[in-house]
C-alpha cells in the first residue's frame, strides 16, 4: 500500500500473514519477492540469530544514508548490433595454440611429470632428460675459461711491458743512447704482443660460448609447457632415449579458441574482417563471433573457403574441444544495425513491456517498444539508446527511485514467467 516494493507486516495478509516470521530471511520486517517465492518454491531459508545490536548493523548494510533500502541487482547494457537474415553454416572450434612439445636436446628420458588429460602452465615440467654428461661439459668449460681469462690476463701484461719500454725509447731519440736498431725491434714486439692479446681474447670468448651453451642445454633438459592447455597425447616414457626435435607431448590450449567454419563462396560478401555474427553451440547456447580473416584457399570440390572467427564468450573460463561443432549464422543481404536489449530486462506491467534503468545508482521505470526477437534479446524500437544500463535480475520488485548494488558474475538460471 505505501508504494515501497516491500510487503510490511501489517500489508501482509492470508499465508503471508501466517508464515512472516519464516518467511523474512533477513529480520527486516518486511518481505521482498525473493524471500515470497523462496518461501513458496521450498528454497530452504537460512537461520538466522542475530542480537539487537548485530540487526540494526545488518539493517544499516542493507539501507542507503536515508534509510531506503538498497537493492541488489544485475544489469545488461543496451548495444547495437548487425541484424540481416542469415544463412546457417557448420563450422568447428579449432585451437589457436595447439603441437607437439618437443626435446630440444638428446638425452635419456629420467621423469615425466605429466599424463594425459592433465591441464598444465605455462612454464610447468613436463618431462626431465638426463643431463649429467652435460654437467661435466660444462664444468670443463668452466675451468678452460678460467684458464683463459688468465692467459689473457698475461697478454695483457707483456703487451703493457713492451708498449712502456718503447715509449721510452722514444723518449731517448735526441740522444746518443738511442739506438735505432732497438727501436724497431720494440715496435715488431709491441704489435706482437697485441695481436697476442687479440687472439687471447678470441679464444677466451669462445671458452665463454660453450660454456653458455653448456648451460642452456643443462637448462633445456628439464622441458617445460610453453602454454598454458591440457596434455592430449604423451609419445614417450621414462626410460627412451630422445633425439633432438623428438616429439614429448601433445598440448592443446583449450581457452584460446577461434571458430573456424567453410563458408561457401558466393556467400562471403558480408564476411569482411570486424562483422559480427551468431553462433550456436552443441548445448543450443548462442553467442556472438567477429570475422578475423577470410582464407584465400578455396575448396575446388566444395567451392567453399576457410573463415576465421572470433567468439566472444563471457568472462567465465570455459573449456572446449578442438574440432566441437557449432553453427555459424552468416548474413546474407544487406545488414543494418539495430538496437536491442536483453530479454531478462523486460517486466510486462497490465500487458505493456517497460525495463528498470539505472540512473546515479537508482533505478526507474521505462517504457519500451520491441521489435522481433533476436536470440536472448529484443529489438528496441523506441524508449532507450545505445549504452543505456537495465536491470536483468531483481526488476520485478522494484519501485521507482529505488537504491540499487550492481552484483557481478553469472545470472543464476531462473526460468521467468512473462
Amino acid at each position: 500500500k505505501n508504494k515501497n516494493g516491500v510487503i510490511d507486516r501489517d500489508e501482509a495478509r492470508g499465508p503471508l500473514a501466517d508464515n512472516f516470521a519464516e518467511m523474512d530471511c533477513d529480520k527486516s520486517g518486511t518481505l521482498d519477492g525473493g524471500e515470497i517465492r523462496g518461501f513458496f518454491t521450498g528454497e530452504e531459508c537460512p537461520k538466522i540469530t542475530v542480537t539487537s545490536t548485530a540487526a540494526a548493523a545488518t539493517k544499516k548494510r542493507k539501507s542507503d544514508s536515508s534509510g531506503r533500502r538498497i537493492r541488489s541487482v544485475r544489469v545488461d547494457s543496451v548495444i547495437m548490433e548487425p541484424l540481416s537474415q542469415t544463412y546457417p553454416v557448420i563450422g568447428r572450434l579449432v585451437a589457436r595454440q595447439m603441437g607437439d612439445v618437443a626435446a630440444r636436446i638428446n638425452g635419456a628420458v629420467i621423469a615425466i611429470s605429466v599424463s594425459v588429460g592433465d591441464r598444465v602452465k605455462k612454464g610447468d615440467l613436463i618431462a626431465t632428460l638426463a643431463t649429467e654428461k652435460l654437467s661435466a661439459q660444462r664444468d670443463k668449460y668452466a675451468a678452460v675459461r678460467s684458464t683463459r681469462r688468465a692467459m689473457v690476463d698475461t697478454a695483457r701484461a707483456e703487451f703493457s711491458k713492451k708498449a712502456q719500454e718503447l715509449r721510452r725509447m722514444k723518449k731517448l731519440r735526441r740522444s746518443s743512447a738511442f739506438s735505432r736498431a732497438r727501436y724497431e725491434d720494440l715496435e715488431r714486439d709491441v704489435e706482437s704482443r697485441k695481436a697476442t692479446t687479440t687472439e687471447r681474447l678470441s679464444q677466451l670468448k669462445e671458452a665463454q660460448a660453450e660454456l653458455k651453451r653448456a648451460t642452456i642445454d643443462i637448462k633445456n633438459g628439464r622441458i617445460r609447457a610453453p602454454y598454458d592447455g591440457v596434455v592430449s597425447e604423451k609419445h614417450t616414457e621414462v626410460g627412451s632415449y630422445v633425439n633432438l626435435g623428438a616429439r614429448v607431448v601433445t598440448l592443446i590450449n583449450d581457452t584460446e579458441i577461434e571458430v573456424e567454419a567453410d563458408v561457401p563462396s558466393d556467400r562471403l560478401l558480408a564476411l569482411e574482417p570486424g562483422v559480427q555474427l551468431r553462433f550456436k553451440l552443441g548445448d543450443g547456447s548462442t553467442n556472438r563471433a567477429v570475422v578475423r580473416s577470410v582464407i584465400p584457399r578455396e575448396n575446388v570440390r566444395t567451392r567453399t573457403r576457410p573463415v576465421r572467427f572470433t567468439p566472444r564468450f563471457d568472462k567465465k573460463i570455459r573449456h572446449f574441444a578442438v574440432n566441437q561443432n557449432v553453427t555459424v549464422f552468416v548474413p546474407i543481404g544487406k545488414v543494418r544495425q539495430v538496437m536491442t536489449v536483453h530479454k531478462d530486462a523486460i517486466v510486462y506491467t497490465g500487458g505493456k513491456p517497460s525495463v528498470r534503468i539505472i540512473r546515479r545508482g537508482k533505478a526507474f521505470p521505462r517504457p519500451v517498444k520491441l521489435g522481433d526477437a533476436v536470440a536472448n534479446r529484443y529489438i528496441v524500437l523506441a524508449g532507450l539508446k545505445q549504452d543505456d544500463v537495465v536491470v536483468t535480475h531483481g526488476n520485478e520488485t522494484l519501485p521507482p527511485g529505488a537504491v540499487v548494488r550492481i552484483l557481478s558474475g553469472p545470472a543464476p538460471n531462473a526460468k521467468r514467467s512473462r
